[in-house]
């Protein structure tokens, strides 16, 4: 059950990817950006390494393939799963196949029909990622097959309850659907070919990637009739861009919310992402192989302290395994061991043989992000206060994806981004603690086998319950918020907590 990771990544590439953007120097963007009448330019920080949706498992990428590229099905802000270019799909009676309709007269970008041949040799050729992506998202998936040119039968070696979650994915990560044709013409790295709402015009990489309105589109046409996607690593540039008009909106970080509030033609908006820090617990390890310091460590926490102190109150909240934004999923407060209490703590450590306390390290990316060294030095000073003292072991992204995969730590932070599939909050990763316990491994499975997502829901809450109680393998601590600032004649701005920014479509002028 490996993870990788996206708002902070645990694959080493990605991190230094994200951690590269995150420093870089500040450059303007090319002087073919700006604002029309006729369409509108947004910022992004990090420029992608392929436009190929099954070429990368790098979170930023996925934000331009969003654009062009779609799935059978899709997830809705509410976390609802909807057809997207099928119009419904039916689950065996035993688990282990998946019938999907394909949505009539859907075209590709090159002019091409969906058929059901182009939904199996994208999964065909899914198998041969570069990043594993098929493994990680469709551990289970064994082969696709037409029936007829509509239909399509996946075939899976066990039952899998997230199946149709990670092929719902908004990201588009994994269950993008390409056009046979067009991905055999090797140029998929610098050219999309998709089904959605955006045609890309051109692409300068590391630099500007241009697109237009796809007048073929199946559904609602864009708002818009253009949209330029400027790359620009500095947040503070792309503040002072949108701030003399030469973009129309940016996604930043909440420490620009003064600057940003302050003009009377900008709107700055919070959003709740089902992004999460989290600290990661080394169980082969002494003391936290002891169950007791496990539950001292986790209610010496104070979540919204942490989100206060280092987040400034608006930049993040309190969040367990499962975010908020999952509607069933219970409240931090709801939850084991997830809020504060010294004094339970210090008799937990007292009754585990620590009547004086401990001593251990916690490992972390050093200025990975404005909040980081803030996070790690209040979770510092919080466990000091229950006799848990912790020395702060910043490192290099390398190192400490290195010492992480090697299980060579006490504690880690750690974080992750927004997933479809919400049994991959809770899925432990492999080599990185002990061996997956035997009744998380029975609710584990149990969950998979659930024969409806009603079921499944309600599963993964006993895994979430457990994995609590027990303190294993992590602590989740925050889900972070992000600013969206646009021009205030700018309508339809609503980002969804998965970040996915297929919002762009709705958005216009005024």
């Amino acid at each position: 059950m490996k993870k990788k990771h996206g708002y902070a990544f645990r694959s080493a590439a990605a991190l230094a990817a994200c951690a590269t953007a995150a420093v870089a120097a500040g450059c303007s963007p090319p002087p073919s950006g700006g604002s029309s009448s006729k369409g509108i330019t947004v910022a992004e920080t990090a420029a992608p390494s392929t436009l190929d949706p099954q070429g990368s498992a790098l979170y930023a990428d996925r934000f331009a393939w969003q654009l062009s590229y779609q799935c059978l099905m899709t997830t809705t802000p509410d976390g609802k799963i909807e057809p997207q270019l099928a119009t419904g799909y039916k689950r065996s009676p035993d688990g282990l196949s998946y019938t999907f309709d394909l949505r009539k007269d859907v075209k590709f970008q090159n002019g091409e029909t969906l058929t059901s041949a182009d939904v199996v040799y994208t999964f065909e050729r899914l198998k041969s990622s570069p990043d594993g992506i098929d493994k990680e998202l469709f551990p289970t998936f064994e082969k696709a097959v037409a029936s007829g040119d509509s239909s399509v039968v996946f075939h899976l070696s066990r039952p899998d309850a997230g199946f149709v979650n990670n092929m719902a994915n908004p990201l588009v990560w994994g269950c993008a659907v390409m056009n046979k044709k067009a991905a055999t013409a090797d140029k998929m790295a610098t050219r999309m070919v998709g089904t959605g709402p955006w045609q890309q015009d051109s692409y300068r990489p590391n630099s500007e990637l241009k697109l237009k309105r796809f007048d073929d589109y199946w559904g609602d046409k864009t708002a818009s009739e253009q949209l330029t996607v400027l790359y620009v690593p500095s947040t503070s540039t792309q503040v002072n861009d949108l701030r003399a008009g030469k973009v129309d909106l940016i996604f930043t970080a909440t420490s620009s919310a003064k600057t940003l509030s302050s003009s009377d033609k900008l709107a700055v908006k919070n959003v709740p992402t089902d992004s999460t820090i989290f600290l990661q617990v080394n169980n082969l390890t002494k003391p936290f192989d002891n169950l007791k310091v496990r539950q001292a460590l986790a209610l010496a926490l104070d979540r919204k302290g942490l989100a206060d102190h280092a987040y400034s109150g608006d930049g993040a909240r309190p969040s367990v395994y499962i975010p908020d934004s999952n509607s069933w999923a219970p409240k931090p407060a709801e939850v084991p061991n997830s809020t504060q209490n010294i004094a339970k703590a210090k008799q937990l450590l007292k009754e585990a043989g620590f009547p004086n306390g401990i001593s251990t390290e916690l490992m972390y990316i050093s200025a990975y992000d404005p909040g980081t060294n803030d996070l790690v030095a209040t979770l510092q000073a919080q466990l000091a206060k229950a006799g848990i003292k912790i020395k702060l072991d910043p490192l290099e992204v390398g190192a400490w994806a290195d010492r992480l995969g090697e299980a060579k730590y006490a504690l880690s932070w750690n974080a992750q981004s927004y997933y479809s599939n919400p049994y991959q909050y809770v899925a432990p990763a492999e080599g990185r603690q002990g061996p997956v316990p035997a009744p998380l491994k029975k609710l584990l499975d149990d969950a998979l086998g659930a024969a409806d997502p009603a079921a499944y829901e309600k599963a993964l809450v006993e895994v979430q319950k457990w994995e609590a109680e027990n303190v294993y393998p992590t602590i989740t601590l925050l889900a972070t918020n992000l600013l969206v600032a646009h021009e205030k004649e700018l309508s339809g701005v609503d980002m969804p907590a998965s970040q996915s920014r297929e919002f762009l479509a709705r958005v216009s002028r005024d």
